[in-house]
């Protein structure tokens, strides 16, 4: 479990870096744009979550993983979204909820590929 709360911190910084600094390219506004931004989102994070199950979980340890990579992601993702202005002042506060309901998505994008990379099928 150490292991993925490693990663799951990691990467939860990493993504909370590239939001600070890019933001309003990755929340935009309602309608068409934030349709591809949601799917690409919860491509992305699928397409991490499978590479680490494959290339750093240890076999047999893949629940443990599992929660030590998203809770990370999921505490972190709720203290940014309270704080939202002053943690992404780029992003419009409007936006808060947008990027809430992003970052949940991922994560239930994340478990459910879990499933698939853990197991090898």
């Amino acid at each position: 479990m150490r292991r993925g709360l490693i990663v799951g911190l990691v990467g939860w910084l990493v993504a909370t870096l590239l939001f600070r600094l890019f933001g309003p390219w990755f929340v935009p506004a309602e309608g068409g744009a934030y349709l591809v931004a949601l799917l690409a989102g919860g491509f992305l994070a699928g397409v991490v979550v499978l590479f680490a199950a494959r290339f750093v979980c240890e076999a047999g340890k893949s629940a443990r993983f599992a929660l030590g990579i998203l809770v990370p992601g999921l505490l972190g993702d709720a203290a940014t979204t309270l704080a939202f202005p002053t943690v992404f002042p780029s992003i419009p506060p409007e936006r808060a909820a947008l990027f809430a309901a992003m970052m949940l998505w991922a994560t239930a994008s994340s478990r459910r590929c879990w499933r698939y990379g853990a197991t090898g099928s």
